[in-house]
């Protein structure tokens, strides 16, 4: 069997690549990420306000930010997706800014025009690239301060298990160790989690769900001309009955992580890479 240090110095480099960062650390889950990008953030500035999303995000947006003292604002959405205006007026207090890449893994957020405000006043970016890993505009270290996400369920990269934090400056690291201490993967992550990279489910998930708003274009599609990996439509039983009859999982809504509006989020991530092979032929 190869040494472990062969797997990880394999895995280093192919996360490195796809995130555009020169450091990585991986952690035993996304929320891990997220609790350290936080910490770094906390270490790094002084501000107290900690900017999310009104909608799109991840719960532990609204758990964490309370461990570390920050307040936490919301920036204005347009279901999900940030509304720069209402950015470029909360910024300037803020210490960092955490958002997905994806809003609610249904519609592509601007991330060159969030880093430009962000930049400006010394707010650092996370971006959340759970469903974005592998993406060419997204997962962009050249934009995000901090990059976390995760490899468990029915992400792109769905290992199951493990997740991920990278930045640009070593620095960041370097003063969170403990913290980074906290969270340690098992060996057989570094052995596995390769073969996993390479069934990325991303630019399938893509392409369905262009097929998905084709299919439903006479419903109320949401960000119907963003890309995104689920499609979320506002209510109708009949969107429900599309589900059932494709064999797709739904989420209902109003519900954060997808948008505060009655719709439904039709789960397409969710699907099992061979399913998902045969939709995409």
């Amino acid at each position: 069997m190869k040494p472990i240090q062969e797997f990880t110095t394999k895995v280093d480099a192919r996360i490195k690549k796809l995130t555009r960062h020169a450091h990585v650390h991986f952690t035993d889950r996304g929320n891990s990420a997220i609790f350290m990008a936080l910490a770094i953030a906390k270490q790094k500035k002084e501000k107290p306000v900690l900017l999310i999303p009104d909608q799109g995000g991840w719960y532990s947006y609204k758990r964490y930010p309370k461990y570390f003292g920050y307040e936490v604002i919301e920036v204005k959405t347009d279901y999900g997706v940030i509304d720069l205006k209402d950015l470029k007026k909360k910024v300037k207090g803020a210490n960092a800014f955490i958002f997905t890449s994806f809003a609610g893994y249904f519609a592509e957020q601007p991330l060159r025009k969030i880093k430009t405000i962000c930049k400006k006043t010394g707010c650092l970016v996370i971006e959340d690239a759970s469903g974005a890993i592998g993406d060419k505009r997204l997962c962009n270290g050249k934009y995000s301060d901090i990059i976390v996400g995760s490899f468990s369920r029915w992400k792109p990269v769905c290992y199951g298990y493990g997740g991920w934090i990278s930045v640009a400056n070593k620095s960041f690291f370097d003063g969170a160790r403990e913290v980074m201490s906290m969270s340690r993967v098992h060996e057989r992550f570094y052995r596995d989690i390769m073969k996993f990279i390479r069934k990325n489910k991303l630019k399938m998930l893509l392409k369905l769900s262009e097929r998905v708003k084709e299919d439903l274009k006479d419903f109320e599609i949401l960000h119907k001309d963003k890309r995104g990996l689920n499609v979320v439509v506002k209510f109708d039983p009949k969107v429900i009955s599309y589900c059932q009859e494709k064999g797709f999982q739904h989420v209902l809504c109003p519900n954060y992580i997808r948008v505060n509006e009655r719709a439904v989020s039709i789960e397409l991530k969710r699907l099992e890479l061979d399913r998902l092979k045969e939709l995409v032929k």
